[in-house]
């Protein structure tokens, strides 16, 4: 019988069992295919295995003394308290419910140990090959798509990410993720099957691939966030005093591809001149249903209204509830006349406008549902989350936090599961990246 240690002396590795590999893998499937409800299993599975890893009360024990999941933890106990001053038991029980996934998560990660040097690479080699298959599918179906209309825009953004009901600008997460991950000391493919030359040429063509992702994708924010971590990855591995070719090839490779997209017609330039609009705007009091509003303006407009509904409700310290608040922000959208669909049809019609728009601002979001109490348990996570980073000391680990802080800043991720899933599973796996596996492979 094989044992679950990674040495003479440790506890046993969670993942080192078979079952709570797959348990994982399988979490990761779900995400990625955007099939929610097996996802929900599979979580529950997940937790089951974590749970039954050894001793069930010595785990719980275990969570429970690591800062970390007690962040998690006490931000979701304080979207919990919505229950007491909601209006919409319905929609804060959804939220609560979803955000159990925070707790679910963390507790996989911090009720014992949760991997060593060889199941951390495969993780990264499965995240990595799922990442492809899901990739590949995405494009087939485009490519299918393409050949019945002739329509080349089936191939970004939204359109591309449709089949499998994710966001464009979340799956860019998960890809540039798996980007970090492949460019770490343990991102070479755990195939046993392959010479280590061909497992090079593999890592970097997955690489390759996966930018290509990103820019089919076309998130504006995503392009950036990657071309800094693609440049600073290259700085650090390359010196023009050292290798001169490689620095000026490379060098050139990446400016050449900028100028490329910013320079000829394509849908990834159109994205970055949407931005371009009257930014008074947002001083309107109401607007004509007809109006478009760039994503710039509009996010702007919802940060006026948090204001205005934290103001009327006097709601600053505790928020609305995470059951009241997209309502109140619909009502906001009906006040000043913007669009909303044909409110005759009923609220089940198909054009809703801005209806269930969030406030595209996790942070205001937070602040909204939560008050400044919500919001320094979201931040006090971050903390907890850059000094595990500053103490472990690998770059990956700052990449990802790095990356969520930023993109909780145009976007509200913990307003769908695989946005949850994105702000847990991640900076958690890279935490725990076994310092033994980072030396041994530098």
């Amino acid at each position: 019988m094989r044992k679950a240690l990674s040495s003479i002396g440790e506890s046993p590795v969670f993942l080192d069992k078979r079952l709570n590999f797959l348990a994982v893998v399988a979490v990761l499937l779900t995400t990625l295919f955007g099939w929610f409800n097996p996802n929900s299993w599979c979580i529950g599975l997940l937790v089951l295995c974590r749970l039954l890893d050894g001793k069930p009360l010595e785990n719980i024990r275990t969570a429970f003394t690591n800062k970390l999941f007690l962040a998690y933890f006490i931000f979701f106990l304080i979207d919990a308290a919505g229950y007491l001053h909601t209006h919409n038991m319905v929609t804060q029980g959804k939220i609560v419910v979803k955000e159990a996934t925070l707790v679910a998560i963390a507790f996989a990660f911090c009720g014992g140990r949760f991997a060593d040097q060889k199941t951390y690479r495969q993780l990264i080699t499965a995240y990595s090959l799922l990442l492809l298959l899901v990739s590949f599918y995405c494009l087939g179906l485009a490519l299918h798509n393409y050949q019945l209309t002739k329509d080349s825009s089936v191939f970004f953004y939204h359109a591309l990410t449709a089949p499998i009901s994710q966001n464009a600008v979340f799956y860019s997460v998960f890809v540039l993720f798996g980007i970090i991950f492949l460019l770490s000391p343990q991102g070479s493919p755990v195939i046993g099957w392959l010479s280590p030359k061909t497992r090079r040429s593999f890592r970097i063509a997955l690489v390759l691939f996966f930018l290509g992702m990103i820019v089919l994708l076309s998130s504006r924010l995503l392009l950036i966030v990657t071309l800094l971590v693609m440049i600073n990855t290259f700085s650090r591995r390359y010196s023009f005093r050292k290798n001169k070719r490689a620095f000026l090839v490379t060098g050139s490779t990446l400016f050449l591809a900028v100028c490329v997209l910013f320079m000829i017609d394509n849908p990834i330039r159109a994205r970055f001149k949407e931005m371009q609009g009257d930014l008074d705007v947002v001083k309107q009091q109401t607007f004509n249903p007809n109006m478009y509003f760039n994503s710039l303006q509009s996010r702007l407009v919802e940060g006026r209204f948090a204001i205005e509904v934290l103001n009327s409700r006097h709601a600053w310290l505790f928020g609305v509830s995470p059951g009241d608040s997209q309502d109140l922000l619909d009502q906001k959208y009906i006040d000043t006349k913007m669009d909303i669909g044909d409110p005759s049809q009923g609220p089940d019609r198909k054009i809703r406008g801005f209806i269930g728009y969030n406030y595209h601002n996790q942070y205001t979001e937070s602040l909204v549902k939560t008050g400044i109490l919500g919001l320094v348990s979201l931040l006090s996570i971050f903390f907890l989350l850059f000094a595990g980073a500053r103490k472990q000391g690998a770059k990956e680990s700052w990449f990802i936090i790095l990356t969520l802080a930023i993109f909780f800043i145009p976007e509200a991720p913990l307003t769908l599961q695989h946005g949850i899933f994105l702000f847990c599973f991640f900076p958690l796996l890279a935490l725990n990246a076994p310092r033994v596996a980072r030396l041994a492979a530098s």
